[in-house]
């Protein structure tokens, strides 16, 4: 039975839509230690200090009244016994939400776990922090730069790789290119909370040309943003210029001891999304008939969401294309396959599917940017 939403229905999904092709030719990569990791300069890690308190909406007000949350502080977990013993913490845990931090992050210098070179493009894409989150507020963060393929050997994969633990994201493509080429982890249950938001959109009847950064979607749905000492609130406006920072200071991610700003700059990614999992699970399903539906939609979406730039040989980094064209939504790699897949109910499909999903997106236009003498990462325009 269709639902009364029927008018945001465009009719049938053209004879013409086929299953996007994922890359059928990668070469399978099998998961273990991987012995060509780029080599880390350990150092020491961040002391943890009194750093800063995070304010976000409390869920069970609706988001009307406001809540302190717990301390954010500027720790690391380096070590395996520090790691065993988040193990041990995420155990009972059915929902955790996660975001990684790097140089660039990409597939880089990997393909399928193996190091490669290439003269044209210097050493990126390294992935150095992997962030995680709770349903109660707690937020972690594993220095992968200086644990190296051993944080994955004792649990941590499991967890990932896990389809029965949800984990909410936000636009992991990136993440997902990361993870996969140089560790060969592949995270399982994934709820991408940017697809979510193109997903609700569109049953509304609006436009989707363009996927929202996590800082809009956080204040669209009444979440209070982070403040970061020394920048305040953390809009959009205000990532786009520590995004900058990134950009003139390339390797800054890889630098230990982490500044105290940006390990906490990197727990407030993981901090509001089991708000905004909770607030959008509810919004699809008033259009899906039940979480359930929801929950399976945004699941199988998630998968194909974040596969993009993972199957695809190129590297989609700044370094290596125009990555500001990541924003653009591409419906005829997501919506095609969606619509192969037996799991979801066509109807839904249907009320899904746009006219400019019968064209896939053109590749991303040259990179904007290029390493200099200095091995610094240095816009074009300031040539």
């Amino acid at each position: 039975l269709k639902p009364s939403f029927v008018y945001s229905c465009l009719g049938t999904l053209p004879a013409t839509l086929q299953l996007a092709a994922m890359n059928a030719n990668a070469s399978a990569f099998v998961p273990g230690r991987n012995p060509n990791a780029a080599a880390f300069v350990p150092g020491q890690p961040c002391t943890p200090a009194a750093c800063s308190t995070a304010t976000f909406a409390d869920p069970s007000s609706g988001g009307a009244a406001a809540r302190r949350a717990t301390e954010v502080d500027c720790s690391l977990i380096t070590t395996q016994e520090e790691l065993q013993g988040l193990l041990r913490r995420l155990a009972s845990e059915r929902l955790i939400c996660i975001d990684t931090e790097g140089c660039d992050l990409s597939k880089g210098s990997w393909r399928n776990g193996q190091r490669i070179e290439d003269p044209a493009v210097p050493l990126h894409g390294q992935i150095c922090l992997l962030q995680i989150g709770t349903e109660n507020g707690e937020a972690y963060a594993i220095d992968l730069y200086e644990m190296g393929p051993s944080a994955f050997t004792s649990g941590l994969r499991q967890i990932l790789e896990d389809p029965q633990v949800t984990k909410v994201v936000h636009d992991f493509r990136q993440d997902e290119d990361a993870l996969w080429h140089q560790f060969g982890v592949l995270v399982q249950g994934k709820f991408d909370c940017q697809l979510a938001d193109v997903f609700i959109r569109r049953l509304q009847g609006h436009r989707t040309g363009y996927v929202m950064g996590s800082a809009k979607l956080f204040s669209s749905y009444g979440i209070e943003l982070g403040v970061l000492p020394g920048y305040g609130a953390l809009t959009q406006e205000q990532k786009l210029k520590i995004h900058e920072r990134f950009s003139q200071d390339r390797h800054l991610w890889s630098r230990r001891p982490l500044p105290d700003d940006m390990v906490q700059y990197a727990k407030f990614d993981v901090l509001p999304l089991p708000q905004l999992y909770q607030k959008q699970l509810a919004s699809l399903a008033q259009f899906t008939q039940s979480e359930e539906v929801a929950m399976r939609l945004l699941r199988i979406g998630s998968e194909v969401y974040n596969a993009a730039f993972r199957v695809q040989p190129a590297c989609r980094c700044r370094l290596c294309c125009d990555a500001g064209e990541s924003a653009r939504f591409d419906g005829n790699w997501v919506l095609a396959q969606l619509a192969a897949s037996s799991e979801l109910e066509p109807w839904l499909m249907q009320c899904m599917w746009r006219t400019e999903d019968a064209q896939p997106l053109s590749p991303p236009g040259a990179s904007k940017f290029y390493v200099n003498e200095r091995d610094e990462s240095v816009p074009l325009d300031r040539a």
